[in-house]
């Protein structure tokens, strides 16, 4: 049988954690997030629009 030797090093593994991973092959939250983030944008535009046509009327008035 061969002997182990007493110098070699130990093998090291990485894993990352198990919500990186899960999240990484989640599609839905993926898709969540981008579709919030463009009703936001939509939500803030649409607002500013309102608030410019308050001004205007103020200032036809």
């Amino acid at each position: 049988m061969p002997e182990k030797k007493d110098n070699e090093k130990p093998e090291i593994f990485f894993l990352p954690p198990l919500r990186m991973l899960l999240s990484f092959f989640d599609k839905d939250a993926r898709r969540k997030k981008t579709d919030q983030a463009h009703d936001d944008e939509k939500e803030s535009k649409e607002k500013t629009v309102e608030k410019l046509i308050e001004k205007l009327n103020k200032k036809d008035e």
